[in-house]
């Protein structure tokens, strides 16, 4: 199935009082595709893992701390990273240093995550805990596999 989809065709699920800004294009479950845009100095989410879908970061603007097979690397703009489907993996930035980049999951189904916690962030009129978040996240193909990364590059305590 080929798909083409136009600026018009995405739609944003920001979640602002989580300073994240995230714009997503579905494609009938093919793929999906986030444009996200994250303030300096944010830690990741938790080290989680996407295990029936690949997923592939591309970074557009500033710079990203990405957690991967062990191993820290900071991407600048043009900086791609690839995970594949079941390996733990999370991102932060450093501070200072806001990121923008790409994700695309292949196949489509996780941006069913941020649409979801957005909602659930409005009625609720505050961010969604972490617990609340994982319970959600896990809906949709993500599982936890350890803390989140830090600015600082490091993982941080057992997430809770």
């Amino acid at each position: 199935m080929s798909i083409v989809l136009t600026a018009d065709d995405r739609q944003a699920a920001a979640r602002h009082a989580r300073g994240l800004e995230v714009v997503l294009a579905a494609t009938g479950s093919a793929l999906a595709v986030l444009d996200c845009r994250v303030p300096a100095g944010t830690a990741g989410p938790p080290l989680h893992r996407h295990p029936e879908s690949d997923e592939t970061f591309l970074v557009t603007e500033g710079r990203l701390l990405v957690h991967l097979d062990a191993t820290v690397t900071e991407l600048g703009p043009g900086g791609v990273a690839f995970v594949s489907r079941g390996v733990a993996h999370t991102f932060a930035t450093r501070p200072g240093q806001a990121a923008r980049f790409i994700t695309v999951h292949t196949p489509g189904g996780f941006e069913g995550f941020h649409t979801a916690a957005a909602a659930a962030e409005e009625q609720k009129g505050e961010p969604l805990g972490v617990p609340e978040l994982i319970g959600l996240a896990s809906k949709f193909d993500w599982q936890l596999a350890g803390p989140p990364l830090l600015p600082t590059g490091q993982l941080a305590g057992p997430a809770s």
